[in-house]
C-alpha cells in the first residue's frame, strides 16, 4: 500500500507522543511507558521483531524470549478513521487512508496497532512489522459509510467511552473532517473521562477550503440538501469555514490535545502518499528515531 521509497524514508522515525517520548529535560518515568530501557522478558509471541529475541536465554533455556522495554511493553495504538458521508468529497477516504496506513507502519514498529472506524467496525490488534500487510488490507477495504446516522461528535464518544482501559500507554489518532453542526465538546469530555492522550488530524481538501468561484451547486453530504451558490455566497461560505476551523481547533486544544490542520488536492496516488507523508513529519506526529 506504501511505496518502498516511503519505506526506507519512514523505517528513521517514530511516533511522537506524551505516551512514547520523554520530554527533553524530564526524567524517566518510573511507571511503565516513561522510557525505552529494558524492562522484562515474555515468551516469544508470533509477529514479534526477531532482533528482540534474547538468544542469551534461548541458548540457557531452549526457550524463545522477546526483550520487552518500557514503551513497547506498554503503548497501544488506536487510529480512528472518519467514514462518514462528508469523506467522499474531494478524496477525503482515500487521502486518509495514507495517513492511516503510514501512521499503522511506524506503529507497528514498536507498539501494537488497531483499527477503529466511525462506523463502530473494529480490526483485531496487530503488533510487529511483519503484521503490516494484514493491517493495511483493513485499511484498503474502508469504505465510506453511505447509509451513517452517526455524527463525528457522536462516533467519537462512543469510541471514547467504549474502548477498554489500556493497561498501560496508550495513544489515540483521530484522522477526519470533523464536519459536524453539533459541539465536540461531549466528545472532547469522554476523551478526558477516559485520560486518553489524543491528536487530532484534521484533514480537509482543497475543495473544502477554496470552492472555485462562480455558480455552484452546495451538496451537503451529510444531510443531503442542496443549495445553489454565486460568488457572494462563496465569500460567506470561506468564512464560515475559517469560523469552523477556529471553532473546532479551539475546543480541541483547550481540551488538552493536540489539533493538526492537513490540507491536501485530490491527486494521483503517488502525490497523495507523498503530501500525507511529509504532513506527518512537518507536523511533528513522526519523529526521528
Amino acid at each position: 500500500m506504501i511505496t518502498l521509497q516511503s519505506r526506507a524514508l519512514i523505517d528513521r522515525y517514530s511516533l511522537a507522543s506524551r505516551s512514547t517520548s520523554v520530554a527533553e529535560g524530564e526524567r524517566p518515568s518510573k511507571g511503565v511507558g516513561g522510557s525505552v530501557e529494558f524492562h522484562d522478558f515474555r515468551p516469544y509471541q508470533h509477529g514479534d521483531e526477531l532482533r528482540y529475541v534474547d538468544w542469551n536465554v534461548y541458548a540457557r533455556t531452549g526457550r524463545l524470549y522477546t526483550r520487552l522495554y518500557q514503551a513497547d511493553r506498554t503503548v497501544d495504538v488506536h487510529i480512528v478513521l472518519d467514514t462518514s458521508r462528508s469523506m467522499m468529497l474531494g478524496g477525503k477516504l482515500r487521502y486518509s487512508r495514507f495517513l492511516a496506513a503510514l501512521v499503522a507502519y511506524v506503529a507497528l514498529q514498536d507498539s501494537q496497532c488497531q483499527i477503529h472506524l466511525f462506523s463502530g467496525r473494529t480490526s483485531r490488534p496487530f503488533h510487529g512489522v511483519n503484521r503490516v500487510g494484514d493491517i493495511w488490507e483493513f485499511i484498503e477495504e474502508t469504505l465510506v459509510d453511505r447509509e451513517a446516522t452517526f455524527t463525528p461528535s457522536e462516533a467519537l464518544k462512543k469510541f471514547a467511552l467504549g474502548i477498554p482501559a489500556f493497561r498501560g500507554a496508550g495513544l489515540v489518532l483521530i484522522i477526519s473532517d470533523l464536519f459536524d453542526e453539533a459541539s465536540l465538546q461531549p466528545a472532547l469530555a469522554a476523551f478526558r473521562a477516559r485520560s486518553l492522550d489524543a491528536s487530532f488530524l484534521h484533514v480537509m481538501a482543497e475543495d473544502d477550503l477554496s470552492p472555485d468561484f462562480g455558480h455552484l451547486e452546495v451538496v451537503d453530504l451529510e444531510t443531503g440538501g442542496h443549495l445553489s451558490v454565486g460568488p457572494a455566497e462563496v465569500e460567506s461560505y470561506h468564512q464560515s469555514v475559517r469560523e469552523f476551523l477556529m471553532k473546532t481547533r479551539g475546543a480541541i486544544l483547550q481540551a488538552g490535545y493536540r489539533h493538526s490542520l492537513l490540507r491536501f488536492t485530490e491527486d494521483d496516488t503517488e502525490a497523495l502518499e507523498r503530501n500525507a507523508l511529509s504532513s506527518l513529519i512537518r507536523e511533528r506526529i513522526f519523529q526521528k528515531r
